[in-house]
């Protein structure tokens, strides 16, 4: 088959490369502090708040904690808008043993509207973990929402109720929403709730959850968003992760509901680079634009009355939100069906096509998939292996662009590989037809177990197909073929190619498999695009994307190594065991960094024996020196029998003023339920703890005076109770050296912290 002239080559290649980069870029909410601006929203206020929140981590029980509630309190009051803090405790016991427990403040606050009936709920979270400043999660999200209530109580009432909820102890396990769902009188009033968290630093807002058969909500979205960046796939996605944030709780009790997240620069996610500094203005700015837009629109609007409707939905750039019934699903994806018998059909006739030789396409095409996916993850793998600037970070580096456009070009170097390697055996229709009965395929399936992604098949594939259908029809040596074939591949562009770049974003480099295989899929239904740029006659395709993709490897190589500004993540936590008197510094790391080994050297090092249930694997631990510090009190306040069942009780307390405890049961007894702090839990059918298996809590935000909690169990053998307390610092006297400027405690680990332990153990009942 005649391929293009090489001025007509270079054009498409071009204009294909601009469309692609157009559509990645058009994620960057560019335009969000004009349109925050314009809707009367201040992204200077915003920053301001923002920065006031984030000037310490703020995990229950800590001074930062404190800091923030006053000042949400504070600006609350400034705005004259009457707040309230919901004070109680609480058990998690959703994630398993030990459970999670804290003392909640959740601060609520409510702007009246000029009617009676079902309020608009906005929520956001204003804990942090204890190794982070928390600008982004989610100091972005309280700043959002204290920004929205100034521009709404300055402006005109809204027909409804708006209820500000900033939760407690959402880093905990959701449990500050839980609360309110399940305790605040003021939950019976909503008929809406927009919940607004992070997961990185940066990148666009999207809609990343809806209540089932959230039609309504949606085509209100659609309309009244700037900029919406939202898609029926995420909410698919989100149901099958188990995802969980503040907005689940409200799911769980049928009140519908929609959640806004941004999670690129995923390195600063729970870091202590998650700071001010390190949060995209524009991306403040577009959440901000969501909020005030959305609560405006929903604010206005009788919300009994939004019908429950299963909708498809995706975002265009240019048109906004396109919505349909999810019922036209399955008939959508009879039109690429059937132009794809007619394809084949006209294919076969003029000798185009054979049957067994489109099966062969479609392998060709899976094979290329399966190669493209495991080279991707063996490359990740080695760069993790082999360099710290990657290996440190449980998802992806500080600078991972250019690593997701060098896997997402060899996975189109391995497909036109394949593709001129097969080509002196299958026609290019052959090969075609072979991509595009993958992507009926999947079409289908989609269509009927997973209807919201089922847009992203089946309407490139309608495109590319009758783009097909004109090639076959023309002369090979027709100079229109190659723009009639870039023309059917913009709804491939514009609708498929934003999902391997949201899956590299929400999956992370060291799971790239997904996004590759995506992109390898897009390779295939635009091989009559190869074709006409010679890739079926020459190895220059192939050849010219390798080299890319590996020019861009070694970029990405050099542009991620550590500094003060992209820290190295280091684990190192101290630990005390009071009852025997010794002290180690202990690590999660396999193979510990240099400032950690200096404290864990080599040749001292030895595996860990402190542990931590439920806190993460500690690996090493040498000897330090021993501080002097007390270990938390348990004293205990009553053993009694009473119908074959044994009831202790025990009030806990730091004497060091740690936030944090974590209790467990190490002995072998059968429990049958517990109260913490006037929380009742039980466990039906009993829970058999052992020392390798303990039963046990974790409570944040512990008070001075302590708490009160009891156990009930099997009578007639000792209990042996273990409390471990924990300050979120390490006693810098005893460090061999001050933690580098380049070095900070590593994201979801025990890092940066002191843990006492205690063992008491209480005879059987007389």
């Amino acid at each position: 088959m005649k391929i293009a002239p090489a001025a007509s080559r270079a054009a498409l290649v071009f204009a294909l490369v601009a469309l692609v980069a157009l559509r990645i870029l058009g994620f960057v909410p560019r335009g969000a502090a004009a349109n925050a601006e314009a809707l009367g929203f201040s992204v200077d206020r915003a920053s301001a708040h923002v920065t006031r929140l984030a000037a310490a981590p703020r995990p229950p029980g800590t001074e930062g904690h404190d800091a923030a509630r006053e000042m949400i309190l504070a600006e609350l009051r400034r705005l004259g808008i009457p707040a309230e803090i919901q004070r109680a405790a609480t058990i998690g016991t959703h994630w398993g043993v030990p459970y999670d427990g804290a003392r909640v403040e959740n601060l609520v606050a409510r702007l009246e509207g000029r009617e009676r009936g079902p309020a608009l709920a906005l929520v956001a979270h204003y804990d942090s973990v204890p190794n982070a400043p928390g600008a982004a999660d989610d100091a972005s999200g309280v700043a959002v929402l204290l920004e929205t209530a100034r521009a709404l109580r300055e402006g005109p009432a809204l027909r409804n109720d708006v209820i500000f909820l900033f939760t407690d102890a959402e880093e905990a396990g959701v449990l500050g929403g839980a609360v309110f769902v399940r305790e605040h009188p003021a939950f019976r009033d909503i008929g809406l709730a927009l919940n607004f968290d992070a997961r990185g630093s940066e990148g666009p807002v999207g809609l990343i959850e809806t209540s089932p058969e959230a039609g309504a909500l949606v085509r209100h979205f659609g309309a009244a968003a700037p900029s919406p960046v939202a898609s029926s796939l995420f909410p698919e996605i989100a149901r099958r992760l188990g995802h969980q944030t503040d907005l689940y709780p409200f799911l769980r009790a049928g009140v519908p509901g929609m959640n806004f997240a941004f999670a690129d620069g995923a390195a600063h996610y729970h870091a202590p680079v998650d700071d001010p500094a390190h949060l995209d203005r524009r991306t403040l700015a577009h959440a901000g634009t969501l909020a005030l837009s959305l609560a405006r629109r929903f604010g206005d609007l009788d919300l009994a009355r939004l019908p429950a409707e299963p909708v498809v939905y995706f975002d265009v750039p240019g048109l906004g939100l396109v919505v349909y019934r999810r019922a036209w699903a399955l008939p959508i994806v009879m039109i690429p069906a059937a132009l794809f018998a007619l394809a084949f059909v006209r294919a076969k006739r003029r000798g185009q096509a054979r049957p067994t030789r489109v099966l062969a396409g479609l392998g060709v095409l899976l094979a290329s998939l399966a190669a493209a996916s495991a080279l991707a993850t063996g490359i990740v793998a080695a760069l993790r292996a082999l360099s710290p600037a990657w290996g440190a970070f449980r998802g992806d580096p500080f600078d991972p662009g250019l690593a997701r456009i060098t896997l997402a070009l060899l996975g189109v170097a391995i497909h036109a590989a394949a593709y001129r390697f097969v080509r002196r055996h299958l026609s290019a229709f052959e090969l075609a037809l072979g991509a595009a009965s993958a992507w009926l395929l999947l079409a289908l399936a989609t269509a009927a177990l997973l209807p919201g992604a089922s847009f992203l098949f089946a309407l490139p594939l309608a495109a590319s197909l009758v783009g097909l259908l004109v090639w076959q029809g023309r002369p090979s040596e027709s100079p229109s073929r190659g723009l009639v074939l870039l023309l059917s591949a913009l709804p491939a562009i514009v609708l498929a190619v934003p999902v391997p770049h949201l899956l590299f974003i929400a999956l992370g480099l060291p799971r790239a498999a997904p996004a590759v295989a995506v992109v390898v899929l897009l390779a295939g239904l635009l091989s009559p695009l190869l074709e006409v740029l010679g890739g079926g006659a020459s190895r220059r395709p192939a050849l010219g994307l390798a080299g890319a993709s590996g020019a861009l490897l070694g970029l990405s190589v050099a542009t991620n190594h550590f500094s003060p500004a992209q820290p190295r993540p280091a684990c190192l936590a101290y630990a005390l065991d009071a009852d025997r008197r010794e002290a180690v510094w202990t690590t999660t790391e396999v193979k510990p960094s240099p400032w950690t080994a200096l404290h864990i050297p080599e040749a001292t090092r030895g595996a860990a024996r402190f542990s931590l249930p439920g806190q993460g694997a500690l690996r090493h631990e040498a000897e330090a020196p021993r501080l002097d510090v007390p270990p938390a009190e348990l004293e205990p306040l009553g053993d009694e029998v009473h119908e074959g069942t044994r009831t202790l009780r025990f009030r806990l307390r730091s004497a060091r003023r740690a936030p944090f405890v974590l209790v467990s049961v190490t002995s072998e007894a059968l429990l049958h339920g517990a109260t913490i702090d006037g929380v009742r839990v039980e466990e039906k059918g009993g829970f058999q703890a052992t020392s390798a298996d303990p039963w046990g809590f974790t409570f944040q935000g512990l008070p001075a005076e302590g708490i009160e909690w009891s156990i009930d169990l099997a009578p007639g053998a000792p209990v042996a109770v273990r409390v471990v307390d924990r300050t979120y610092s390490l006693p810098e006297p005893l460090l061999q050296a001050p933690k580098p400027a380049d070095v900070m405690p590593m994201p979801f680990r025990v890092a940066g912290s002191t843990f006492v332990a205690m063992e008491r153990t209480f005879p059987p009942n007389p």
